[in-house]
């Protein structure tokens, strides 16, 4: 999640740019290839919308580069929905990152013995879109067989087809809403303090890794708040160019971001060499 902090708070092109390249590194060393370019190619079309859409929308710059019409195109406008659209790409694989690696296990053991029900609802929240989209599939394929499609037909057909596909996907999931809730109410779950069948030991690495990863966000953050790796965009856009310590503040982004690279790395060299 510092990733994403980090997307939000250095708003400057060589800054997202090389953290995008990292976070797809990242994904495609975790062999989520398919899950990878997916996202890129769906993130695609929002981050063309984004870069077209806010210098039609936002006239507020020095540096004018077009007009059409009433409509006044400045380079201000243009770098910062190019800026927004980079953080928005960054943020979709953070999530892809997080949904290959931290499985609903880790988050049980993590957080279930602070809030049993607070924990459950969040981890239920954050598989309803993918479930319900699954669901979406599975149901359109089956109700298509009986000839009910949206595809196809006017616009009052397939608006009732619709219809017809929510009001079947609304009732499985109630359905199995209740027989969820019946089996954890006849397992006993949150009547007393939870165990976990996996353990996780908190090592002297860990502690090692942990610090290493504190310390070097809390120097970021402090170069962030001090303006360094910021654009100045409004009122007039500012030069890209980076200090020395604006490139010490960006290797030490990409070294926090390329952790799990690292770590792998490591483990590799340490496994290869003990052969």
């Amino acid at each position: 999640m510092i990733a994403i902090a980090f997307s939000m708070v250095f708003i400057h092109p060589i800054f997202l740019v090389s953290e995008l390249l990292m976070m797809i590194a990242v994904n495609l060393l975790a062999k989520n290839q398919k899950k990878t370019l997916g996202t890129l190619q769906g993130a695609l079309f929002m981050m063309l919308f984004i870069v077209v859409m806010n210098p039609i929308m936002n006239n507020h710059g020095a540096h004018v580069i077009a007009t059409f019409g009433g409509t006044v195109i400045t380079a201000e406008a243009v770098m910062y929905g190019f800026l927004m659209a980079l953080s928005l790409a960054i943020l979709m694989l953070v999530f892809v990152s997080y949904n290959q690696s931290m499985t609903n296990h880790k988050f049980l053991y993590l957080f279930v013995r602070i809030s049993p029900q607070l924990t459950l609802l969040t981890m239920i929240t954050m598989r309803f879109v993918p479930l319900f989209i699954r669901r979406f599939t599975n149901i359109k394929n089956v109700q298509r067989t009986r000839g009910v499609q949206m595809e196809t037909g006017s616009v009052r057909a397939r608006s009732h087809a619709g219809m017809r596909l929510m009001e079947v996907l609304l009732i499985n999931s109630l359905v199995d809403a209740l027989q969820t809730a019946d089996s954890m109410t006849a397992r006993g779950y949150g009547s007393q303090k939870r165990t976990s069948y996996q353990r996780y030991r908190f090592t002297q690495r860990d502690g090692w890794v942990l610090a290493s990863l504190v310390a070097g966000s809390a120097l970021c953050f402090y170069f962030a708040k001090q303006g360094i790796g910021r654009l100045a965009i409004y009122p007039i856009l500012g030069s890209i160019h980076l200090n020395q310590i604006g490139w010490l503040c960006l290797v030490l982004v990409l070294l926090i971001d390329s952790l799990p690279l690292l770590l792998e790395g490591w483990e590799y060299l340490w496994w290869t060499l003990r052969k």
